[in-house]
């Protein structure tokens, strides 16, 4: 008797444990979509609330998935504004008892649109995923969200994709033969006003007629505009990364691991991050930290002491941005390791057309002498450090950040482009003298160095830093073109307040025999971009000009900043 009462509870406990789980399974799971953060230069809120109304059409599954009422998530998120995206996130969905959040940022550069978008494991127990898509119209936002919620129906809560007619949404059941069939239901205007906003955006057909009106497009790209109407018809526009949560202040590219492909380099205020492009994925290849006390403005790359592995040349300033403490890391076959600390050079690497790899390096004398005052000379490696040998340009001509050394004028000699420290661009001849020089202003950007104050009591004077040019043979003409880029709008270079640029393009320049004269620009993009390189990025075979775009500053200028990076492709003439 008492075996079949124990036999009874073991039978009731095992049962139990059976249906608990199976009965939690059947909960559906709660998701909390957050307002997208916009980055744009025109008003896209329209498009915000677009996107988080589809998400939540798609992502809703009935007795499976239950997105909360969005009015709800709006109001949660307004009170705790000010916290940082993924913070906000955990804290308002565990405050509308959330299984899982949904944060992201919609970004328009030009015409082309990005979607970023994570979702955060309120519990904790899940890391959080990251999705990106890109189209390069507005026209194209809706089919993207669908795989953006397919995507996250399959790889967060593992549902199979949904089946889809023939216009790519859920097809109804298939109709009973004979049976006349009801008209189908209206569909509420909260998920077809978002949609039909987007297929007939004022800013889609205006985009559309800058595509396709007046301006030619270069035969290069078409996303460039050509400045005498050499042009073609092509597809190619340009390609987006993901949104990263740090300011980009310098890149650029090499195989820094002998492994045979390109790695992109990238310089943010604290670290320097390595990633490798290839068949359309990105991979980290290595994190360096380099602390609380250093700043990273510029990074170049080149083998100098030709030993078969590229160096990582760092110019790096102090916390107080007053003194120079650059270094030089180089990979030892485990991890990258310094070569050179505490220099008190500008590092930059140049591509001669002649003498191929040069290391260019200009000395930062003092705490009072401002980062144009030094001669500029190219460097050679003695041992144990890089030193000074030939004079490329003598001093107070230039600053080495924005500076490159070749065959500028397409006259088989040496020449030097160059800012002046108002941003004018100016062609120099090795001995100095000032051949030609714009009245225009190119470049722009908000690092600077630290001088005294001009008396007692005053702030530090920002002596703002030139931005990279790079010179290549773009269209394999036999011509080297300057590529260079302008920041525009915010306040510019007003006097007396911290700079901010809202919008950018980059241009092509060529020499005419007198004067630089424009051969194709890009249209405007939204954010400033802080630095370019023409190099095969992707490892496809081609190159590609990659730019560091930054598209949210921070609070302060190093820190809670957004940039991404784009690449324009190069199509070459048959």
């Amino acid at each position: 008797m008492k075996l079949s009462v124990l036999h009874r509870i073991w039978v009731m406990v095992v049962i139990g444990c059976i249906w608990m789980p199976l009965a939690a399974a059947a909960a559906p799971v709660r998701i909390a979509i957050l307002p997208f953060s916009i980055h744009a230069d025109k008003d896209y809120a329209f498009l915000q609330k677009g996107i988080a109304e589809m998400l939540a059409s798609r992502l809703s599954v009935p007795e499976k998935v239950v997105v909360i009422d969005p009015a709800l998530t709006v109001r949660a998120a307004e009170a705790l504004r000010g916290k940082s995206s993924e913070s906000l996130a955990r804290q308002a969905g565990a405050e509308l008892k959330a299984d899982y959040a949904v944060h992201g940022s919609i970004t328009i550069l030009g015409e082309s649109v990005s979607i970023d978008a994570v979702t955060v494991d309120i519990n904790g127990s899940r890391p959080a995923l990251t999705f990106f898509k890109q189209t390069q119209d507005l026209g194209g936002v809706i089919p993207q969200v669908d795989r953006l919620a397919e995507e996250i129906n399959t790889r967060l809560l593992g549902l199979a994709p949904r089946a889809t007619g023939a216009q790519g949404a859920a097809g109804p059941p298939p109709a009973a033969a004979g049976r006349p069939q009801a008209a189908p239901p209206v569909q509420p205007d909260v998920h077809k006003h978002p949609e039909k906003l987007l297929q007939k955006s004022p800013f889609a057909s205006s985009q559309t007629e800058e595509a396709s009106g007046q301006t030619p497009s270069h035969r290069l790209n078409p996303a460039f505009q050509a400045a005498y109407g050499d042009s073609v018809e092509d597809n190619t526009v340009f390609w987006k990364s993901r949104n990263y949560d740090h300011m980009i202040n310098s890149i650029d590219v090499g195989d820094v691991d002998r492994d045979g492909l390109l790695e992109t380099v990238v310089a943010t205020p604290e670290k320097i991050i390595i990633y490798r492009f290839a068949q359309g994925r990105q991979e980290t290849i290595a994190e360096i930290e380099t602390g609380n006390f250093l700043r990273n403005i510029s990074v170049s790359i080149g083998d100098i002491n030709r030993n078969g592995t590229p160096e990582i040349f760092v110019t790096a300033l102090t916390i107080q941005l007053n003194a120079l403490e650059s270094y030089v890391l180089e990979y030892d076959g485990a991890k990258f390791k310094p070569l050179v600390e505490k220099s008190r050079y500008y590092y930059s690497v140049v591509q001669h057309p002649t003498l191929g790899t040069l290391l260019l390096g200009q000395r930062q004398a003092s705490s009072v002498s401002t980062p144009f005052d030094a001669p500029v000379f190219e460097m050679t490696w003695k041992g144990a450090d890089y030193e000074p040998d030939r004079q490329i340009l003598p001093g107070r001509k230039a600053s080495l950040l924005g500076l490159v050394y070749g065959d500028i004028m397409n006259s088989g000699g040496d020449s030097i482009a160059a800012f002046d420290p108002y941003d004018h661009l100016q062609v120099i001849l090795p001995g100095g003298k000032v051949e030609w020089k714009d009245d225009d202003v190119y470049g722009g950007t908000v690092l600077y160095f630290a001088l005294p104050p001009n008396a007692p009591g005053d702030g530090e004077q920002p002596f703002y830093l030139p931005v990279r040019i790079r010179s290549a043979d773009l269209d394999k003409d036999g011509k080297n073109e300057l590529i260079v880029f302008r920041n525009e709008g915010g306040t510019g270079r007003k006097l007396g307040v911290r700079r901010y640029f809202k919008n950018s393009r980059i241009e092509a320049l060529g020499w005419d025999g007198l004067a630089l004269h424009p051969l194709w620009k890009t249209r405007q993009l939204s954010g400033r971009i802080q630095d370019l390189v023409v190099a095969d990025f992707d490892n496809d075979g081609a190159d590609e000009i990659l730019a560091a775009v930054v598209s949210k500053e921070g609070a302060i200028i190093f820190t809670d900043a957004r940039s991404s990076l784009i690449a324009y492709d190069l199509s070459r003439p048959k």
